[in-house]
């Protein structure tokens, strides 16, 4: 069984935020669409309800019988999530196509080899630059030679796909991507290039540091020897290049293209599900749906009618301007 929109994209992700803690203050987080007037306190999580390791058995069941294939996890920094590794667990017991965890690589020269004894497939780790001093300028945090021990702990482990996030701005990193594909292509991973999106924090420095992808795509199409497109997820271009290296390039902003190819929905650390990113209407609670429900099938099938509901609720943020421009 899979579920369709009203615009027929099929529901086959879901993004699951184990933590609104994080120990980085980026410039661009976008907060995974959480308020902005609402930030967790770090070490605060309890205080605020987080869904429990039961709770996630029972959203991993409900996903499954859903036709979600792939799980996401994600913060915050989702590896400040004491449970992670049990939350990790109870979702590869079902047996779904793709786990996979986007990190900021921190913790990861400790934690690698837990998360993949955990079920873990994937891993996506933040690394927007090669220059300790614009890492520190765009992380907050002077951490660099620390992801760096971390990203080659993760690449010892035997995850099936590594991937570096980078997200491109103007005058801070955008002439480095050369030099990222290069250490991508050295390190065996794929990279990742992401436009800056006017979504939290980045609202404020949009205009700033926006840079639209299209001439640095101009670059990696005179370099790549075929191009695929992902059309299970944003119609995501992905460049093979001369040297090997996967390049995917992901441009969320005025890009309909990227919005019609969306499968994915979130739910928040207390259990709220919202279809988008830039979504600020109503955010079905789980809690509220399994309010009475007693055995683990009831709750699982009152999960069910809240993913159902939510799935109601999709539809693009930007629109074609006109159905014959749909491609």
């Amino acid at each position: 069984m899979t579920l369709y929109d009203s615009y027929g994209r099929p529901l086959l992700n879901l993004r699951v935020i184990v933590t609104d803690e994080c120990n980085y203050r980026c410039v661009f987080c976008h907060i995974e669409g959480e308020p902005l007037n609402s930030p967790i306190p770090p070490g605060l999580a309890r205080s605020y309800g987080y869904l429990s390791v039961e709770d996630y058995s029972v959203v991993a069941e409900a996903s499954k019988r859903v036709g979600i294939r792939k799980i996401k996890f994600t913060g915050g920094e989702p590896l400040l999530r004491e449970e992670l590794p049990e939350i990790i667990r109870v979702f590869d017991e079902r047996g779904f196509d793709d786990l996979s965890l986007t990190t900021n690589g921190f913790f990861l020269d400790r934690k690698s080899l837990v998360l993949r004894e955990s079920g873990l497939d994937r891993l996506n780790v933040s690394l927007h630059t090669l220059r300790p001093t614009v890492y520190k300028l765009i992380t907050g945090v002077n951490a660099f030679g620390k992801v760096l021990k971390g990203l080659e702990a993760a690449l010892n482990e035997g995850f099936r796909q590594v991937k570096i996030n980078a997200v491109i701005m103007k005058g801070l990193n955008d002439g480095e991507v050369p030099e990222l594909i290069e250490f991508a292509s050295k390190k065996g991973a794929v990279l990742q290039l992401i436009e800056l999106h006017p979504v939290g924090m980045a609202r404020d420095i949009f205009e700033k540091y926006y840079l639209p992808l299209e001439e640095i795509e101009k670059y990696l199409e005179s370099r790549a020897s075929r191009v695929e497109v992902r059309r299970d997820l944003h119609n995501r271009p992905i460049y093979v290049m001369d040297n090997g290296v996967r390049v995917e390039v992901v441009r969320p902003y005025n890009n309909w293209r990227f919005c019609l190819g969306c499968t994915r929905i979130r739910i928040s650390p207390r259990g709220e599900l919202f279809p988008c990113l830039n979504w600020f209407g109503e955010r079905p609670s789980i809690h509220r749906y399994m309010n009475g429900a007693r055995s683990m099938e009831e709750k699982v099938d009152a999960v069910v009618r809240a993913i159902k509901d939510v799935n109601k609720l999709r539809r693009p943020f930007y629109k074609p301007p006109s159905s014959h421009d749909v491609v």
